[in-house]
């Protein structure tokens, strides 16, 4: 998976120039949080509705449009924005761009094709990416067994499923303590009755099943 099979195109911007009450309306109406801030096609900062909040009274929120930009027409993005940006290219993988969200405790990253601006990936792209990732919208049910990490261990168990005609929607593996990993699977099916007899039959017990 990579950052252009989920990213937001077409995002909306604001100018180190625009006023804070400008971005405040544009966030109200577009039901967003944060503005990337473009100069001459280049992105220059990133402005969110926290900072936002901090440049002006805590009652901006209930305040209309007209209110907004009467109260704030002099306080520019430029003040508030946090100019070191991070961003990343659309051919970047989706989970390079999760670690960034959090190692560097930020909620978006502008996505930049040769120098320009071309979207934004947020927290709530890479949750519909995890969505997408492990089935969870997709009828069947969920497997998860832990067992010895050691080459072969997934033969063996898709092999097992397979033998009864299960069709297996996604696979996913975390390593845990003691050279062991912890293995969710994803079944078309939805009784898996059999498939948790005949693997704890063959030494891999079922820990949680529908």
């Amino acid at each position: 998976m990579f950052v252009r099979d989920y990213m937001s195109l077409d995002p909306v911007t604001v100018s180190p120039g625009d006023t804070v009450g400008y971005a405040l309306q544009l966030m109200k109406e577009h039901s967003i949080r944060r503005l990337p801030v473009v100069s001459k096609d280049k992105v220059v900062g990133i402005v969110t509705r926290q900072d936002l909040l901090r440049a002006s009274p805590s009652s901006a929120t209930s305040l209309s449009i007209w209110e907004i930009n009467y109260l704030f027409p002099k306080v520019k993005i430029a003040e508030v924005m946090t100019k070191s940006v991070i961003s990343i290219s659309p051919g970047t993988v989706l989970e390079e761009a999760a670690l960034l969200m959090k190692e560097n405790g930020v909620s978006a990253l502008p996505v930049v094709e040769n120098k320009r601006l071309v979207a934004i990936i947020t927290e709530s792209d890479i949750f519909k990416a995890l969505i997408d990732i492990f089935a969870f919208d997709y009828p069947g049910a969920r497997l998860i067994m832990e067992v010895e990490d050691r080459v072969g261990v997934l033969y063996d168990i898709t092999k097992i499923i397979s033998s009864l005609g299960v069709n297996i929607i996604t696979l996913a593996a975390r390593r845990v303590e003691g050279n062991r990993v912890k293995i969710m699977l994803r079944l078309q099916d939805n009784d898996v009755s059999r498939v948790i007899r005949l693997l704890a039959e063959k030494g891999y017990p079922v820990m949680d099943a529908p």
